[in-house]
């Protein structure tokens, strides 16, 4: 055992609760989105945006995930970080870490696919996207470290406060009513 600072344990905390960060903004940016609380001639910028956040939170991700398997005393391997359930210590809540993983990789590959799944199909598959945030969240509060009392109750409603809201303004908000087409005058040749 070395001696000094846990090196591979900071890098995988830090990381964890960045990833989870980082997943928690692009959904509650997914979600404004779709509700269309923000200003459509932004979407483009936007979704550029929520992009970023997605690819920016894997990459923080796969760092957590390789801090992990350099801990000396977790004793990870890479079965661990990619088979639910695989690993040996907290097997239930380092399963759910490693579905809301698949799943994120799986939406931020999306982008790239969205031309052959369909637009219909890239919104389905969006749908993981409430899957994803609420396993990482179990997995923040129930594995992680930092999360523990007071802290993770504080984490847990600020993250999922606006996932929540944003969900339920989306689900009872009224649709707009879409323009129905108006006849134009026939003109009659002069």
């Amino acid at each position: 055992m070395t001696t000094g600072l846990p090196i591979a344990w900071l890098i995988a905390r830090s990381a964890g609760l960045v990833a989870f960060g980082l997943l928690t903004l692009s959904v509650w940016l997914g979600l404004a989105m779709s509700t269309r609380l923000l200003p459509p001639k932004r979407t483009k910028s936007l979704l550029s945006l929520h992009r970023t956040l997605a690819w920016t939170g894997l990459s923080a991700l796969v760092l957590h995930a390789g801090a992990v398997l350099a801990d000396p005393f977790l004793h990870f391997n890479v079965l661990s970080v990619l088979v639910p359930g695989a690993a040996s210590w907290r097997p239930g809540s380092v399963a759910l870490g490693v579905v809301a993983a698949w799943l994120s990789l799986a939406l931020a590959s999306s982008f790239k696919a969205k031309r052959w799944i369909g637009q219909k199909g890239w919104r389905r598959l969006h749908y993981a996207s409430f899957a994803a945030f609420w396993l990482a969240l179990g997995h923040a509060l129930l594995t992680g470290t930092d999360l523990r009392g007071f802290g993770g109750a504080i984490t847990a409603v600020l993250a999922a406060g606006p996932v929540l809201t944003l969900t339920f303004y989306r689900l009872l908000a009224p649709r707009g009513v879409p323009a129905r087409p108006t006849s134009a005058p026939v003109l009659s040749p002069a």
